[in-house]
């Protein structure tokens, strides 16, 4: 009779945790719909000057390529700590956002966008650019910028006041 109890509780055991396995499983956000969550995120935090937030959505090892130099993590830090200063009206839009996904492992893309940015010291914008990003995401435990070069677009105003 203990046998019969053991081996319907490790049964029970095991349906358990299957059923906890594809609850886990329905709550997943497919993996372009958390790329796109994750531009949002850096949208915002650009926009409010939040260094901490777009700093955690950077790899460790991320590499971007700014004016042909290669920033790496406190480099990036302090490039945007000195935009956050010269620009305290910054606005950010991306569009036209293309992601492809790696289809074996699912954990890294490639996305590509169009960055609008305008900012200035007043209500009225100093400066707007448009850039065309490449980036490179690695999904490490939540997706992240692994590296990304953004060339100036077409599209560039730069008026002093």
């Amino acid at each position: 009779m203990g046998q019969v109890l053991t081996g319907r509780r490790i049964s029970a055991y095991l349906l358990l945790i299957l059923l906890q396995g594809l609850l886990v499983a329905c709550d997943n956000t497919p993996p372009e719909q958390a790329i796109k969550d994750a531009l949002a995120e850096i949208e915002t935090a650009i926009e409010d000057g939040d260094t901490g937030t777009v700093m955690d959505r950077l790899s460790d090892n991320v590499a971007i390529e700014r004016r042909g130099r290669i920033l790496q993590r406190k480099d990036i830090h302090r490039t945007l700590v000195g935009i956050f200063f010269r620009y305290p009206n910054r606005n950010l839009t991306f569009t036209r956002i293309q992601i492809d996904l790696d289809p074996v492992t699912q954990k890294q893309a490639r996305v590509q966008f169009t960055a609008l940015a305008w900012g200035g010291k007043n209500v009225l914008p100093d400066d707007a650019d448009s850039y065309q990003v490449d980036s490179h995401w690695i999904q490490d435990g939540g997706w992240k910028i692994e590296s990304l070069i953004a060339e100036i677009g077409r599209a560039s105003c730069r008026e002093r006041v």
